[in-house]
């Protein structure tokens, strides 16, 4: 089989491309296959005497070779076919009528003339060459019981010149009645493989209309899901939102007690773990469909490292663990990233080695490789090390797998309620892949574990100057419009604003046509935009006034606080003409931080 399969792919490239369909290769197979055995045959009636049937096989084959000839010229392939057929006809009735008629051993070869219409043409021109074969037999057979010819045996005598023989009247009606018999068997046979060749394929229609609608199904519950998550994610953080904002204002009153001060810290903590279970789910529904886009830009490599490193700081000071950063001063000043991405893979390496770490130390490592053959790409490597319990040689592979956690004894008797989902190693990998890099861990039970994660980069050029936004407080007069759908939000950002901005002027807006007759009647240095309301959504609010209104007002520069933050929404609303994207529940400096930024930035009216 593997031998045809060569032979069948070496004859279709070896075809100009306009002659490569299935009917064109099995006629040329076929007429490859005829020359081949008829030409021996040729020689040999030659060297045993047998001159006319020499001459008759050899005619046969200039017919064939002439056929394929035309073929390869261009001429319609049903022609091609026709000459061949008659060609191999008329070489066995022709050599028939000379040694027996009706008796003669060549009229087998009539079983293959139907052969190449059933591969090259429609069964019922293949049912046609069966017929005209039935009926050349039946001519002979009246022909030579008539007497209208007498057969000559051209074997009998050394020199062929042959003599007359007559056959006997029942060897006559023997012959022809097996071979009768042949031509209808192989009728019957091609109608049978017919038949079933079409319940085959009336099955495998089925089948096939039962995997359609079995993958519509599934395609139709994957869209439930991913509707459900997101609906989820954001009937969650809404609320979640307004809980880390309070939060939050309770951490910058002075007036709170430091006993509850520890109370809001742990349930700072508890929110907070809360929205990473939410962001972990989320990611992994985007990474296996496919959505996850890294949004790289320039960044600050060295800042970013140790500003996500000291994320965790205070979880190793509660733990009396030794935690340490060390740069190579190999690491570029700058370089191409997702920020967000980069400290999503160390935050989720170190909140694993200090989960799983109970004395000793949780180490940090970054350094990067230079490409030789181009200075400006490289490899980003970070390792984080610790001494803890280590994981066994056999679980190497699966604590990559989702929602996998390998569990010791001693976690039985663990007060610690925030364990994670399983998921953060599994991203961690998905997040390596996607900046085509990978990630390695090296284990010894009872020693601790090295995670090693290798991610190609480029290094960037340090950016323009901007104006300076780094502080979290400004005593500039801000004007400034939040709109969202619920109070309780509105509340929190305001509050949040207020502490940072004394001197803002807020203003409120509950859903997207409050916030569109503001818009068009007063000049706002910023607006706080929320993205689902129940009227009219945040992007399309934006887009009415980008396209409707006139500078300053379609100009005012617009920040999304939205619960979706996945990478195509992210896309849709800087597409709209949205500045800044934030996540609900909001990083209180990160949300003083835009809202100062880009306020900045506002048109004077």
């Amino acid at each position: 089989m593997n031998v045809n399969r060569r032979i069948h792919i070496l004859i279709k490239r070896r075809l100009p491309s306009h002659l490569r369909a299935t009917p064109n290769i099995f006629f040329f197979s076929f007429s490859v296959s005829a020359l081949l055995g008829i030409i021996p045959i040729s020689l040999w009636f030659f060297w045993v005497g047998n001159q006319l049937g020499a001459l008759s096989t050899l005619l046969a084959s200039c017919l064939i070779a002439v056929g394929l000839g035309l073929w390869r010229s261009g001429t319609p392939i049903i022609g091609c076919v026709s000459l061949y057929q008659f060609s191999l006809l008329g070489v066995v009735l022709f050599n028939a009528a000379i040694t027996g008629g009706v008796t003669s051993p060549a009229l087998v070869w009539l079983a293959i003339v139907p052969l190449m219409p059933l591969f090259t043409a429609t069964r019922k021109w293949a049912t046609a060459w069966m017929g005209i074969s039935f009926l050349s037999v039946l001519t002979m057979y009246y022909a030579q019981s008539r007497g209208l010819w007498v057969s000559v045996n051209i074997m009998s005598l050394p020199n062929g010149t042959g003599t007359q023989g007559e056959s006997s009247l029942e060897s006559m009606i023997f012959g022809t009645t097996m071979f009768s018999m042949m031509l209808v068997t192989q009728m019957i046979l091609v109608q049978t493989y017919d038949t079933a060749n079409e319940h085959h394929l009336r099955r495998l229609e089925r089948t096939n209309q039962r995997l359609q609608t079995l993958s519509y199904n599934l395609t139709l519950a994957n869209t439930h899901k991913d509707s459900f998550l997101a609906m989820v994610s954001h009937e969650m953080r809404t609320p979640l939102n307004a809980v880390m904002g309070y939060l939050g204002l309770l951490s910058t009153d002075t007036q709170v007690t430091d006993q509850s001060q520890a109370y809001v810290q742990g349930a700072r903590n508890s929110a907070s773990h809360l929205v990473t279970v939410i962001n972990d789910l989320l990611d992994f529904s985007q990474i296996q469909q496919g959505k996850l886009i890294l949004s790289k830009q320039a960044v600050n490599l060295r800042d970013l490292l140790t500003s996500t490193h000291q994320t965790l700081a205070p979880k190793a000071a509660d733990s009396g663990l030794s935690y340490q950063l060390t740069l190579d001063p190999s690491l570029p000043a700058w370089a191409w990233m997702d920020p967000h991405r980069l400290a999503q893979i160390i935050l989720n390496l170190l909140g694993n080695a200090l989960k799983f770490t109970k004395q000793g130390h949780v180490h940090m490592h970054a350094t990067f490789e230079t490409d030789h053959i181009k200075d400006q790409h490289g490899t980003l490597i970070i390792s984080v090390e610790d001494t803890g319990k280590g994981i066994p040689t056999p679980y190497l592979e699966a604590i990559f797998e989702p929602f996998v956690q390998i569990k010791a004894d001693d976690d039985k008797h663990s007060d610690n309620a925030l364990n994670g989902n399983g998921l953060g190693l599994a991203i961690t990998r998905s997040l390596a892949k996607s900046y085509k890099g990978d990630i390695q861990v090296q284990s010894t039970v009872g020693q601790g574990s090295r995670f090693t994660v290798r991610l190609p980069m480029d290094v960037a050029q340090p950016p323009l100057a901007r104006r300076n936004a780094d502080v979290l407080t400004s005593p500039l007069p801000f004007h400034i419009l939040v709109v969202d759908d619920h109070a309780t939000n509105r509340l929190v950002v305001s509050a949040t604003l207020m502490r940072s901005l004394p001197n803002a002027q807020i203003e409120q807006a509950a859903n997207g046509t409050q916030a569109l007759e503001k818009m068009r009647a007063t000049h706002y240095d910023l607006v706080l935009m929320d993205l689902i309301m129940p009227d009219i959504s945040g992007i399309d609010v934006v887009r009415h006034i980008r396209q409707e209104n006139k500078p300053p007002f379609a100009n005012v520069p617009v920040v999304a606080l939205t619960a979706n933050v996945a990478a195509d929404a992210v896309k849709e609303c800087l597409e709209a003409g949205i500045c800044a994207v934030l996540p609900k529940p909001f990083d209180r400096e990160a949300l003083i931080h835009a809202v100062i930024q880009h306020a900045l930035t506002s048109p004077a009216p």
